[in-house]
């Protein structure tokens, strides 16, 4: 793939990435307005979030990870890869069919571990989402599936733009359901609204609520089928795996499964610690301990500018060093990695400081309709986790050059280091306040990929020998610079402007909310972005003047 092509597929998954995490804010907020961040939030975010992590464990991060190097591969055989590739859709279709069919089986005993005592309303209510959300994973799988297959083919547009179809589906069946079922109007003795509890949802509310969601999966998945004919792509059912090259995929397969198991150990264990704390704080059921719903807020705004920015570029990138590798030729998978490196940092360190700066006006304007409690907390878990943006771009970078070149042992490694940090956060959380759970589970996310990335540049640097970083490290020292002295700029401006307009996590209407943290937002986010850019231009930030210029040209 050409510098130019690299470009522009970048701005491709930048743009359908922005579109959607646009629209995935309408939709967030949304969220929670209709169902908080309470127990019923808490019930919700655990069933939907299941259906990604069966999904991650069965197949999700063996297809994304290990299909485009092997699709490489294939297609230099002399069919182009069309054999190939129809018996590994025929057998990753049948097998997500069949893991779909065995978790909803046993979505019992999986909520009944997660809920963490919280009561029996609580489960029934999270059972009846779960019954509804998991049947995404099949849809899930054939998403990455067909995307993969489009990526390989160095067709990023139908897949960039899919999760925007996806939560302009959501979005409707959510504005359906307030349309139907407004919220009711009660308020706690502080002023703050309290959302439906568990008991007050009836089962045509479930099936809307929790059906939105699954059929907006499910769109995501269809749209990208057209795309896949105007490639010339077609399907034709075909058996077994033997004879057309998976040896090496196949090993490299087993190793990404170990991995997602180990990874997905964090997630049981992030949300047993939540719901047990909010289990065990002996709060009252109006003004519970907040737990799994603000972490989710938290970290859905921390993945804006990861989703953007990293996962962007290192996914149109993702393919030439699949090519490099497959081609041994290790200068130029150097030279990507570097890239893959660079232009990220550009962007998310100015990024972590603004974050650090102005969390509480950024989850008051994303999520609205969530109360000032709630408002609070999630802004010191964002602040903790923003702090580890740049080594969870890293971490992806180094995951995504080692399974092209077919090692699926180093990821296994990184992904140990990151479990022991996150699963020794939550032992220490058993022993503190429950107050403090949530915070310790978000540190321990931010050091885990500080560790974890350090980890797999090791590795690397280990098999290739030098990488070349000491040019990473003068530009994310000037790169760092010019973002401090834009967030002292920016936290001055914020501290004149938060009195007059007045505190986001007081008691207020969602339209006052939005307005006040829109405001302030605004204009110290344009302040922060002109001084940000003025000192990296005076300290000659080359790779800042390299985006401009790859925007400038995409856009003309």
């Amino acid at each position: 793939m050409a510098q130019g092509s690299l470009a522009r597929s970048s701005l491709v998954m930048v743009g359908g990435s922005f579109a959607s995490r646009a629209l995935g804010v309408v939709r967030a907020a949304l969220l929670t307005a209709i169902i908080g961040t309470l127990a019923a939030g808490d019930a919700f975010n655990l069933a939907n979030t299941l259906p990604n992590v069966f999904y991650l464990l069965a197949a999700g991060g063996i297809l994304n990870a290990v299909l485009i190097p092997a699709l490489t591969r294939a297609m230099k055989l002399e069919d182009g890869g069309r054999e190939f590739t129809d018996r590994v859709v025929t057998v990753a279709l049948v097998a997500m069919a069949a893991i779909t069919l065995l978790v909803v089986l046993g979505a019992g005993l999986f909520v009944s571990l997660l809920s963490g005592d919280r009561g029996a309303d609580f489960e029934r209510l999270a059972l009846a989402f779960s019954f509804i959300c998991l049947p995404q994973i099949f849809f899930y799988g054939a998403f990455a599936l067909f995307g993969q297959i489009l990526n390989a083919k160095n067709r990023f547009g139908a897949f960039a733009w899919a999760p925007f179809i996806a939560n302009v589906f959501a979005v409707i069946g959510l504005l359906i359901f307030i349309a139907l079922y407004p919220a009711p109007q009660v308020v706690t003795a502080q002023g703050q609204p309290i959302p439906r509890g568990p008991e007050d949802w009836t089962a045509p509310m479930i099936w809307l609520f929790a059906g939105s969601a699954t059929v907006s999966v499910i769109a995501q998945a269809a749209w990208l089928l057209p795309a896949l004919y105007r490639t010339g792509f077609r399907y034709r059912p075909r058996w077994g795996l033997r004879g057309v090259g998976l040896g090496g995929v196949s090993r490299l397969a087993v190793w990404a499964f170990v991995g997602l198991a180990v990874s997905q150990v964090g997630f049981f264990i992030t949300q047993w610690v939540l719901n047990t704390a909010a289990a065990r704080s002996g709060r009252p059921p109006d003004d519970p301990l907040r737990a799994t719903s603000v972490y989710a807020v938290a970290f859905t705004i921390f993945m804006l500018p990861h989703a953007f920015i990293a996962v962007s570029i290192i996914t149109a990138l993702f393919p030439r060093l699949s090519k490099a590798a497959a081609d041994d030729d290790v200068p130029a998978l150097k030279s990507d990695f570097r890239r893959g490196l660079l232009l990220p940092l550009v962007a998310n360190v100015p990024v972590m400081v603004f974050v650090m700066v102005a969390a509480t006006p950024i989850v008051a304007l994303l999520a609205p309709g969530i109360d000032g409690p709630s408002i609070e907390l999630a802004s010191i878990v964002l602040v903790v986790m923003i702090l580890g943006i740049v080594p969870f771009g890293v971490d992806l970078l180094c995951y995504r050059v080692f399974f092209a070149l077919e090692d699926g042992r180093s990821p296994l490694l990184m992904q140990v280091v990151l479990t022991v940090i996150s699963l020794t956060g939550g032992i220490i959380t058993l022993f503190v306040e429950p107050k403090w759970a949530i915070a310790i589970v978000a540190a321990g996310q931010t050091i885990g990929n500080a560790a974890s990335s350090a980890t797999g540049v090791m590795l690397l640097k280990r098999r290739f020998g030098l990488l070349g970083l000491a040019e990473i490290v003068n530009s994310t020292a000037r790169i760092g610079v010019a973002a401090a002295g834009a967030g002292l700029l920016a936290w001055g401006t914020m501290t004149v402007l938060s009195p007059i307009l007045g505190d986001p996590t007081a008691p207020s209407s969602v339209v006052d909310r939005l307005f006040s943290s829109g405001i302030v937002l605004a204009f110290t986010g344009m302040l922060f972005v002109i001084v940000y850019l003025a000192l990296a231009h005076a300290m000659h930030v080359r790779e800042v003047r390299d985006v401009a210029d790859m925007v400038r040209r995409r856009v003309s």
